[in-house]
């Protein structure tokens, strides 16, 4: 994937705009993944990637090596993801006006899925995160190193770790 996208990045850096929207077709079902592993929100989470992909954009003739396109854009989404639940964050600690109750949620269709998701939410935001990086973005052990700044070891050790505690939690 890195020659495609050193090919790709150079071509977007001569100025081919389709070059890039290229590397957004290619990108993007990581790009969200990633984000919805940080914000568990499927509307923020893409709000999160657009406004990574322009940053992307922004900075491509930042990118020392062209064929790191992939973990640069990764760690690109994931700063921007964070970013946005810090503010979130923030946002909660105001008192919010009053307002009508939240709609009362689906029935999900499998009682499995249920039990997966609460104790999904029972873990920690890192093990969600590594969890959501292996298996919905698919990353291998060294793309989420570079996406995260963990060394190989460190990721297999947490990625471990969340796997532990998800399977405790499913008991």
């Amino acid at each position: 994937m890195s020659d495609g996208d050193a090919d790709l990045v150079q071509r977007a850096l001569a100025g081919e705009r389709h070059a890039f929207a290229a590397l957004v077709e290619v990108h993007l079902p990581r790009a969200r993944a990633i984000a919805r592993a940080v914000l568990g929100d499927h509307a923020a989470a893409d709000d999160a990637v657009q406004e990574a992909f322009l940053r992307a954009w922004e900075r491509l003739g930042q990118l020392a090596e062209p064929g790191g396109f992939a973990g640069w854009v990764a760690q690109i989404v994931r700063r921007e993801a964070l970013d946005r639940l810090r503010r979130a964050d923030r946002q909660r600690e105001r008192p919010l006006p009053a307002s009508d109750p939240p709609a009362k949620a689906p029935e999900p269709e499998d009682p499995r899925l249920e039990r997966l998701r609460a104790a999904l939410g029972q873990l920690t935001a890192e093990q969600r995160e590594i969890l959501a990086l292996r298996y919905e973005a698919a990353l291998g052990y060294e793309e989420i190193a570079a996406t995260l700044g963990l060394s190989l070891a460190n990721v297999e050790k947490r990625l471990y770790r969340a796997r532990q505690a998800l399977i405790k939690l499913m008991g």
